[in-house]
């Protein structure tokens, strides 16, 4: 049975997000499926007005694409201004189905690949892929409204979702502790890594170098920098570092926030700040680099660490949540908060060639566990057999 699928596509314009590779790299496997007939819906974000952010990000896979005639409020989340609450309120009881929302009477599958579900009535069954809970778990890290809006994404999941998917064994089991749902409703489909794209030596590092600004040794975060990812810790760590060290190896961190630019402030350090990474520079990004240091406090996964696996860096990560079941016995595992333990791992990274060889060689046989072949291989297993 072919089976026809629409897999909503709004978050694809999310440069700098994991969730954005996610899709990416799922929907760019599952439309090659012979029995799988794919299309795409964007929900609409923002006001009444509003336009595709670039149009290529959604074009990319060729397949059929709609955006949808109303924002995604009308059919979720309460806006905050009186006035378009009441906008909501009069068009509510003219949208009779998600269907009708998205204009599609044919598909049977609703994949979403954004820890969100459709609140409204749907003729079709709906896949979720549920990343985590983070902001149950660590909800001083979020803005109260953004937890309001998403313990109502988290209602409608379980309330409508016919599968739910997740990144990790952990985070099954958190689903499950949380939400108290049937094991047989929740399936994991591990994150995968382009494990020769990030291995393949860059042919001109040099004009990446150069196009970044990096320094010739650094010690690198990678990835956004919200509370949860714990940066400042990262901060914190190389300051304990011997000055020597500092001179010689500089601190790169990705997507600066100005919590983490403070911090530096604050402990007379001064990293490099990388913005806009491309795609295609990524894997020299980690390959240059000496050590990845990854001190987020909570995960479902935690793509950069098998990237920088699969790169051929060693790795100094966070002993909670997803990330020791990821890492493997590839990384360095320290307590999130211990920057004296974090800095010690990171010299012994830096100038035990030894060690450093054999975590190495680790990350690359631990990698082999995830392939994004493998997660859309066991996804479309799942669409199949819903």
């Amino acid at each position: 049975m072919r089976r026809k699928v629409n897999v909503e596509l709004r978050d694809l314009h999310l440069a700098r997000a994991g969730i954005t590779v996610y899709l990416k790299e799922l929907v760019s496997r599952l439309i090659q499926f012979d029995d799988l007939s794919i299309r795409g819906t964007v929900l609409r974000m923002g006001g009444l007005i509003h336009h595709f952010v670039e149009p290529a990000d959604y074009e990319q896979f060729k397949i059929p694409l709609a955006e949808t005639r109303l924002p995604e409020w009308i059919i979720n989340e309460q806006p905050h201004s009186l006035k378009l609450r009441l906008v909501k309120c009069i068009l509510t009881p003219f949208i009779p189905s998600y269907n009708f929302f998205v204009r599609d009477n044919e598909s049977d599958v609703f994949l979403f690949l954004n820890s969100q579900a459709p609140s409204l009535p749907v003729r079709g069954k709906i896949i979720t892929c549920l990343h985590d809970i983070t902001p149950f778990r660590v909800p001083e890290t979020f803005p109260p409204s953004y937890i309001d809006v998403f313990k109502g994404f988290f209602s409608n999941v379980l309330k409508n979702a016919t599968k739910i998917i997740t990144d990790s064994e952990f985070s099954k089991q958190d689903i499950i502790d949380y939400a108290h749902i049937d094991e047989s409703r929740i399936e994991v489909v591990y994150c995968g890594v382009n494990a020769e794209e990030f291995a393949m030596p860059c042919p001109s590092p040099e004009n990446v170098r150069a196009k970044y600004n990096l320094p010739e040794k650094y010690v690198l975060y990678f990835g956004t920098c919200g509370p949860r990812k714990n940066v400042e810790s990262v901060v914190r760590a190389y300051a304990r570092l011997p000055e020597a060290t500092r001179h010689e190896y500089a601190l790169v961190i990705t997507n600066p926030s100005d919590a983490v630019k403070a911090c530096a402030a604050e402990n007379n350090v001064t990293p490099h700040y990388l913005s806009g990474v491309s795609t295609e520079d990524k894997p020299a990004v980690y390959q240059m680099a000496s050590v990845l240091v990854w001190l987020s406090i909570y995960e479902g996964f935690g793509l950069p660490i098998v990237e920088a696996q699969a790169a051929g860096t060693p790795v100094v990560c966070s002993n909670v949540t997803s990330l020791p079941e990821v890492a493997g016995d590839a990384a360095v595992l320290v307590e999130p908060m211990d920057t004296e333990a974090a800095a010690a791992a990171i010299e012994r990274c830096l100038y035990d060639a030894p060690f450093r060889q054999d975590l190495t060689a680790r990350g690359r046989e631990n990698i082999k566990r995830f392939s994004w072949d493998n997660a859309a291989e066991k996804l479309h297993d799942i669409i199949i057999n819903l």
